[in-house]
């Protein structure tokens, strides 16, 4: 599984490199765009790839095994693999548009074409509107597609469209239907919740629903968190998390997810930490009691990556303890129940994910499914509301959403290196990305002895310290062997790892 999220920035190309063929990822050691053969195929590829929503990637230059196998210099003009150029040759093909956002890369001493190709726009699939047909050698005519052909991706195959591919191709058309069905009945809800919170006499009988959309539901949590509505808040909590019992479909999990979400980005925004760590108790009360199982262990991927959500929040808002509350909360094994237990449900969470293959393997996935869910639901960012983030543009070093992200990930390794008492420990995600993402929270967490103590509290320099070093080793380790570099500590990490973890060198 792969996170199709339209960047085409080096570090989204980290990520995918290594992964197998999948729905949203065609690997293809070369196309030269000079042979009718190779132009027409790879049009068919890219047709194919739009019609499964949301799309994703074909990296050119990669082998079957996710290896790259083109050396610098094979590709003679790279202006050949524009994106409008590329998309001018597929809509010689087709009626209708498309938007291919391409970059190439140098990664060692190969170079990689990276195209991220979206989902049509009106949610509908898109057939073929002439031949595809070049002569082969034997100058036997051959067709890759016909009009009217639909093809779609399946698995790692091209394969024509069938009546069981219509659910999901047309999710992203039927979901939009949906939303602008609701869109009165939402507006209507939001005109009443406005109405209240301008009386002061009725502000705090506003209620909250699961029927309504994010926008709403953050509206109406706002305004009850503005006037300390605690019971109704509280029984909204309580009611949302006994929803998600073991029974409760993975789509209708994630929805009630989502509100868990919203609910303690609220709270988190209006600096009531106690609500938010309620919240999580609620929801590790639940996340126990998931069981086993594809469902489980899909639901427990969603879990997690909702927790990054509101670590990332909680590490910009600088509310420490929510961080610790998020890190440090021990879950038994399916297999062994109490005699195996992780240290962390984050860590559980990643290794029940990577042995169903749910992940491949690759540490980015959760943080670049993380950002993909906060970018699409401004709701989640209380604090960066009124920021657009759009998907296709490639993501700088200041990235505020991804650096938070990895920040969390970094803290989470440190707190569960020092308190953690069961197994599993920690693996820092982190290090699928730029240090540069994640080093901001360590020098903080050096430099300020109030910060250590909310975030581990009870804990001394010389086991932080000590956790510090560990952390850092793997995820120098884990880098190195995807392609990336971790140099170590920055200077103020490594002098106080020095000071009160006497040993090896931590810097690389």
């Amino acid at each position: 599984m792969i996170v199709p999220d339209g960047r085409t920035d080096y570090e989204k190309l980290r990520e995918l490199l290594g992964n197998p063929e999948e729905t949203h990822l065609d690997l293809k050691a070369s196309v030269d765009l000079g042979v009718l053969e190779d132009r027409l195929k790879i049009v068919k590829d890219i047709v194919t790839m739009s019609n499964r929503p949301p799309g994703g990637y074909i990296l050119i230059g990669v082998d079957d095994a996710g290896v790259p196998c083109t050396p610098i210099g094979t590709i003679k003009d790279r202006r050949a693999f524009d994106g409008a150029k590329l998309g001018d040759l597929v809509r010689k093909y087709i009626e209708g548009e498309i938007h291919l956002r391409v970059q190439i890369h140098d990664h060692g001493s190969d170079e990689i074409v990276m195209v991220f190709v979206p989902h049509h726009r009106d949610g509908l699939p898109v057939p073929f509107s002439k031949d595809g047909e070049f002569m082969d050698p034997d100058g036997k005519v051959v067709t890759v597609f016909r009009p009217g052909e639909i093809w779609v991706r399946e698995g790692a195959q091209n394969v024509r469209l069938r009546h069981a591919h219509w659910p999901d191709v047309l999710s992203e058309y039927t979901a939009r239907i949906r939303k602008e069905a609701g869109d009165l009945a939402q507006q209507v809800i939001r005109e009443f919740i406005a109405s209240q919170a301008n009386s002061a006499g009725t502000r705090r009988d506003i209620p909250l629903s699961t029927n309504m959309d994010y926008p709403t539901f953050a509206e109406a949590a706002a305004t009850l968190l503005e006037v300390d509505n605690d019971v109704r808040l509280r029984q909204f909590l309580r009611s949302l998390t006994q929803s998600m019992a073991a029974g409760m479909s993975v789509e209708d999990f994630e929805k009630a997810l989502n509100l868990w979400v919203i609910f303690c980005a609220q709270a988190l925004y209006f600096e009531r930490g106690d609500l938010v760590t309620e919240a999580i108790e609620r929801l590790g009360d639940q996340y126990v009691k998931l069981g086993v199982g594809s469902d489980a262990t899909r639901k427990r991927l969603s879990t997690v990556i909702r927790l990054y959500v509101i670590g990332s929040l909680a590490v910009r808002l600088e509310a420490w303890e929510t961080v610790s509350s998020l890190a440090l909360r021990p879950v038994p094994s399916e297999s062994y129940g109490a005699d195996y237990t992780y240290s962390s449900w984050i860590r559980h969470a990643q290794v029940d994910a990577s042995r169903a293959d749910l992940t491949s393997g690759r540490n980015g996935f959760i943080i670049s499914a993380a950002r993909e869910l906060i970018v699409d639901h401004s709701a989640m960012r209380p604090d960066l509301d009124n920021i657009e983030f759009p998907s296709d543009t490639e993501i700088t070093a200041h990235d505020v959403l991804l650096n938070s992200l990895c920040q969390f990930d970094l803290a989470y390794c440190f707190i569960v290196y020092t308190r953690g008492t069961g197994h599993g420990k920690a693996y820092p995600s982190s290090a699928a990305f730029n240090e540069d993402r994640a080093t901001p929270v360590a020098q903080r967490i050096v430099s300020d002895a109030d910060i250590r103590h909310r975030l581990i509290p009870g804990a001394t320099d010389a086991e932080i310290a000590h956790a510090m070093r560990e952390v850092y080793r793997v995820a120098m380790t884990q880098s190195l062997s995807e392609g990336g570099r971790w140099w170590g500590p920055p200077p103020t990490v490594d002098e106080f790892i020095g000071k009160n973890d006497p040993g090896p060198a931590a810097q690389g």
